[in-house]
């Protein structure tokens, strides 16, 4: 075996751990320490480590309001230096946590990327499909779609429709206006597990095969009970919101419905299973009463927030984060955080997409109450 120093290596299991035995408590530190910085270098040489060298602690994510106006204005000057096709797929203002900078690991959280996609009339972005499962929550516009799979799904503002990993997708604007929306996408995580993987369609666009509304007809409430197998676990689907306000103003009467972290809260639920919108995002939205406030509390799971309407701040770690109409915000994983609505007349609502599925599924998933001493 090779040497570290002018002595062998040491056996595994050859001494219990946190023992030390009499030959190394006569060893002179400094001998100690060249002996360890020595078999430091021994170890590296050969690709290894040891359980005792400093390890540099990953940066802590920093919670983050981005404005409207700036993402917006951002945007209108992207849609005319930007060609979509000829520069980039797809034409989006991407939403970029500070803690992680701008290079190949920018994103809003290590998971997550929440951007916002600019469609403009006449417009069709390229089909293609990836293992990244995807989002669109629709901003502005009126009569845009996107087709995933064969069937169009058509794109009113505060919709959300699913484009689950693998499943063709593009998007057309055959209107006389811009068409705006959220793109959310678990890319990150797809990217650090090694298995994002892209590929684009065979023609620009792909065929329409299916029935505008197929999916909502064949995966509503009332349906078979003896459904055939889908295709998909997770679905393509649009949640409209002509359906999901009054659902939310519904519960919203009832006190019981509070949830004390959240507000008045509803998921957006698989339509096939009733769990998780998707297998690694859960979809959100929520409403806060005038003048309400929220307890604090903490989770693991980052959640990326977008305002439909109102204006409020958002408490993290004792820093206040003011918001208003379709702003933008990130509260990163196990930090304090309550929600305050500032109008006295109006109600808050916000749409938010978190990776807490991850969490759960892999039993990482905890969440505490901050006391009354604020401990």
């Amino acid at each position: 075996m090779d040497q570290v120093a002018g002595s062998t290596t040491p056996a595994v299991g050859e001494r219990d751990a946190g023992a030390t035995s009499p030959d190394q408590a006569n060893i002179p530190a400094h001998d100690r320490d060249a002996r360890i910085k020595a078999l430091d270098e021994w170890l590296a040489e050969r690709s290894l480590g040891g359980h005792w060298q400093h390890r540099q602690r990953p940066v802590k994510l920093r919670p983050q309001v981005w404005p409207w106006q700036d993402i917006h204005a951002g945007l209108m000057e992207a849609g005319e230096a930007v060609r979509l096709g000829a520069d980039t797929l797809r034409r989006t203002v991407q939403l970029v946590n500070p803690a992680l900078g701008t290079g190949e690991r920018r994103g809003t959280s290590r998971t997550l990327q929440m951007s916002v996609q600019l469609v403009k009339p006449g417009e069709l972005a390229q089909c293609h499909r990836h293992t990244a499962q995807a989002i669109r929550f629709v901003v502005q516009g009126h009569g845009a779609y996107t087709t995933v799979e064969g069937e169009r799904f058509l794109m009113e503002p505060n919709d959300l429709i699913l484009t689950p990993g693998w499943t063709w997708h593009d998007h057309t604007n055959a209107t006389d206006e811009p068409v705006v929306w959220l793109d959310g996408l678990d890319i990150h995580l797809a990217t650090w597990l090694d298995a994002q993987f892209q590929v684009n369609y065979s023609s620009f666009s792909q065929p329409i095969t299916k029935e505008d509304g197929a999916s909502g007809a064949a995966l509503s409430v009332a349906r078979p009970a003896a459904p055939a197998a889908h295709p998909w676990p997770y679905p393509p689907y649009r949640y409209s919101w002509a359906d999901t306000y009054p659902t939310l103003l519904r519960l919203a009467e009832s006190p019981s419905a509070e949830d004390p972290f959240d507000g008045v809260l509803l998921e957006y639920v698989n339509p096939l299973t009733g769990g998780h919108t998707l297998p690694t995002m859960s979809c959100r939205v929520q409403l806060l009463r005038p003048g309400h406030s929220t307890r604090a509390h903490r989770h693991t799971g980052t959640t990326i927030y977008h305002v439909v309407q109102g204006r409020g701040q958002t408490e993290v770690e004792g820093t206040a984060y003011a918001w208003g109409s379709r702003d933008c915000l990130v509260v990163p994983s196990w930090q304090f955080h309550r929600f305050r609505n500032d109008s006295a007349d109006e109600a808050a609502i916000l749409f938010s997409m978190t990776d807490i599925p991850v969490l759960e599924a892999l039993g990482l998933y905890r969440e505490e109450e901050e006391d009354e001493r604020g401990e």
